[in-house]
């Protein structure tokens, strides 16, 4: 008697991981945000470490919460608009321009799809920050 062998079933968050990204409507667009990719970052490396060197300052246990986000994202408005912008595929200027409820929803979202990047450099960072003074050993004293 032959045995059937049964297969995996994918998890329904398989494609997330894969591709995460989100469509949502926004005025007269349909807005796809996506996660940053690697030479994006690269292009885009003092908005990004301008977001994560604050967001470390916000935590020394890695939880980011939505206050804190908002607080950063206040702080480099620019930074903000243009990660915005690049990640929804969308002119700067169209991005500044939308309504306070649309804004806070590209930002949310962005957030969603980009957390596991930003809280992977947050994270490293911390850890850096908890091991450097046992790299450079204990402070001497003055002869």
């Amino acid at each position: 008697m032959a045995r059937k062998v049964q297969r995996p079933t994918p998890a329904a968050d398989d494609l997330v991981v894969l591709q995460p990204h989100r469509v949502l409507p926004l005025g007269d667009r349909s807005v796809t945000v996506r996660e940053l990719g690697f030479f994006e970052s690269l292009q885009l490396h003092g908005a990004i470490a301008a977001l994560v060197g604050d967001l470390v300052e916000q935590t020394d246990d890695g939880n980011i919460d939505l206050a804190r986000l908002h607080r950063v994202c206040a702080q480099h408005p620019e930074a903000t608009i243009a990660l915005l912008a690049q990640t929804s595929d969308q002119p700067v200027e169209w991005v500044r321009s939308l309504p306070g409820v649309q804004g806070d929803l590209l930002l949310l979202t962005f957030w969603a799809v980009n957390a596991d990047f930003f809280l992977q450099r947050v994270i490293a960072a911390l850890e850096l920050r908890r091991a450097a003074p046992e790299a450079t050993g204990p402070v001497s004293s003055p002869p």
